[in-house]
């Protein structure tokens, strides 16, 4: 079954789905060895999960993957890259990166409320929890808050008195 508008929507937050799987997955590759590797590693995972969880809502639906879309998401996650990565500020970096996976969770917060209302009228909702995949988000949104302002005394303490 087909739906144009729903269609766009679930292409557009697969592509930031996919833009933020790679950015937790390059903050825990890129922090393994300091002190916010073990939480990028596990917030990689969950957010990994979701964006597996979304291609198979989106293939329940019969919905068509936008592979431009997609393709647009890899490549500018991969040029963004050295914005997270950058210089000896491991503190900086994870801020930024934390900042950034903080807005995007929040993006996944506002698709799961938004599909909630509809997941009613399609059957090919039944196989999934719209309630426990939104309190997920909800969740890995709060936990990414908290250790973004635990991280950031340390990331913008030394632009205090420039």
């Amino acid at each position: 079954m087909a739906y144009s508008g729903l269609d766009t929507y679930l292409n557009d937050h697969l592509a930031g789905a996919t833009a933020g799987t790679n950015l937790a997955k390059m903050a825990s590759e890129e922090h393994q060895t300091d002190e916010h590797g073990p939480f990028f590693s596990e917030i990689h995972a969950a957010i990994k999960s979701d964006y597996e969880t979304l291609q198979q809502l989106i293939a329940a639906l019969g919905v068509d993957e936008s592979a431009s879309k997609t393709a647009l998401a890899e490549l500018g996650s991969k040029m963004m890259g050295p914005k997270f990565t950058a210089g000896d500020d491991d503190d900086l970096n994870a801020f930024v990166t934390l900042e950034t996976l903080s807005i995007g969770v929040e993006g996944k917060v506002c698709m799961w409320k938004a599909l909630k209302t509809i997941a009613g009228d399609h059957p090919e909702f039944a196989p999934f929890d719209v309630d426990a995949l939104l309190e997920r988000a909800i969740s890995q949104r709060e936990r990414i808050e908290a250790e973004r302002q635990k991280a950031a005394p340390r990331a913008l303490r030394h632009t205090v008195g420039v």
